[in-house]
């Protein structure tokens, strides 16, 4: 009976790994390169629509990896610093979209951007987020609510792969939205990490005047 149960017990615990290994492999799991999951679907002709909408969700994602850089460096949360990277990761997958379709591909340099309302809202946003920790808490989540919307809209009509890979990003922005909801319903935007208590409490809002230049990354 002893040696019965431990075959049973044995047995499961193979069954188990085996099922994770069939995980592991499916189609967008950490194993596979975003270029491995794009190139699951053939190529697609692409209208212009449908490149411009590439070219402005890339430039999106990176307007948030961007402004959550700067803003986990000025607030010292790890929400900023863990969803930068994120963010990082979404603009590889839709890289791996202008490889395949051999399209030119928006500089990844932080603050430079091809869209001119982007570039203004990366500033617009970086001075409201270095306002206070509750404000660029606040604006995480706004950027992200309007991420999903603008993925929602370029879906509509997109080539299978594009769908994957958008299909992706919201589900990754919609967890970030949650993420940021959760830091302030604990009250962590009110409360505030030491630096930021120490930054109100010696001069409360910042001057403009003092603030970095909003043009430093630009080359």
């Amino acid at each position: 009976m002893k040696k019965l149960l431990i075959t049973l017990l044995l047995t499961a615990i193979l069954l188990t790994s085996a099922a994770g290994a069939i995980m592991a492999q499916g189609p967008g799991n950490g194993i596979h390169s975003p270029e491995d999951i794009v190139n699951e679907y053939p190529i697609f002709e692409l209208s212009e629509k449908q490149i411009a909408d590439l070219e402005f969700m890339y430039e999106e994602e990176k307007l948030a990896r961007d402004l959550y850089t700067r803003l986990g460096e000025e607030w010292n949360l790890p929400a900023f610093e863990n969803i930068s990277k994120s963010e990082a990761q979404h603009m590889s997958v839709l890289a791996a979209l202008f490889t395949k379709y051999d399209l030119e591909k928006p500089s990844a340099d932080p603050g430079e951007y091809n869209n001119s309302e982007l570039k203004a809202a990366y500033e617009e946003f970086l001075i409201r987020g270095l306002e206070s920790e509750k404000a660029a808490l606040e604006l995480g989540k706004e950027l992200e609510i309007k991420d999903i919307s603008d993925l929602e809209e370029v879906m509509i009509d997109a080539p299978e792969d594009f769908k994957a890979v958008y299909a992706n990003l919201k589900a990754g922005s919609e967890n970030h939205l949650e993420a940021f909801d959760r830091v302030l319903n604990n009250d962590r935007g009110n409360r505030g990490s030491q630096r930021a208590q120490n930054k109100e409490s010696e001069g409360g809002n910042m001057n403009r005047n003092n603030r970095p230049n909003l043009g430093a990354n630009r080359k």
